[in-house]
Order: C-alpha cells, then structure tokens, then sequence
C-alpha cells in the first residue's frame, strides 16, 4: 500500500511537480502518463495483473489528477504574466523558453542560500507561496515605478 501524497494540499515535491507538469504536456499515452505518475511520486513500477491493486491505482490516480488540475487553474490565473511590448521585444519568451523552471529555482536557491537541488526537494505548496508572493511584489513594484514615472513627466 502506497502513502498517499495530498496533491491538492501541495504535498508533493517542487521536482515533482515539474516532472508531472512536463509529463501531462507530453503527447505520450494515457497508460504511460498513468504508470509514470506513479513512478514519479512514489517511485514504483504498476502491475496491471493484480485487479485488486488496480482499483487502488485508478481511484488514487484521480485523487492526483484532480490535485494537478487544481495546481495547474491556480497557475493559470494567479501567476499569469503577460510581458509589455518592450519585454516582448527584448526577447523575453526566448528567455522564459531557454531557462524554463530552472529560472525560478535559481531565484530561490539563491534568495533563500540554497542548493538548487534542495529547492526542487521542497513542498510545492511551499515553492507555489513564495513564487506567488514575489510576483504580488514585482506587481506592485511595477505599478508603484509607473507612479513615481509619471510624477517626474509632469
């Protein structure tokens, strides 16, 4: 019997979300992204012989998806950005597609003196906080800079 990770409640490891987010984006079967969920979680390996284990693979397995849906809508809306031109013309979406995930888990590990890899052992509950407080912060920085550039204009 396998300990069940709470997906919704964030329980599972920064790595792992990454992993798993990388594996619903991927264009492999529903099987394989079922068997590879597991394995990614728990790091065990499905035997589709045993129907009684079965029934307890299928019913954990929508707990999880269920707990990804609900991360992936919180993303989608809470960390939303959508770049000003001048971003746009900088390159930023090159950017964002070269350095990926990493880009934020060098921010952390260097804001919180971290290894990198200890950043992606992190509850991702966890991680999610600290991204989405940073982004309220750049929001405001942003909004209060527009401010005070506008007071210089006049």
């Amino acid at each position: 019997m396998l300990e069940r990770i709470d997906i919704k409640a964030g329980d599972l490891t920064y790595g792992q979300r990454i992993e798993l987010g990388n594996l619903y984006a991927s264009q492999k079967s529903e099987v394989d992204k079922f068997k590879e969920t597991f394995h990614i979680l728990h790091n065990v390996k499905i035997d589709f012989s045993n129907l009684k284990q079965m029934k307890m693979y299928v019913e954990y397995f929508q707990q999880i998806v269920d707990g990804l849906q609900f991360w992936f809508e919180k993303e989608k809306t809470l960390l939303e950005y959508i770049p000003e031109p001048e971003e746009v013309r900088a390159g930023i979406k090159e950017l964002g597609e070269k350095v990926g995930y990493f880009g934020a888990i060098k921010t952390l590990a260097k804001n919180y003196s971290q290894d990198p890899d200890d950043i992606l052992e992190w509850k991702y509950g966890k991680v999610f906080g600290i991204i989405y407080t940073d982004f309220e912060e750049f929001k405001y920085q942003k909004r209060l800079n527009k401010q005070y550039e506008q007071k210089l204009k006049k």
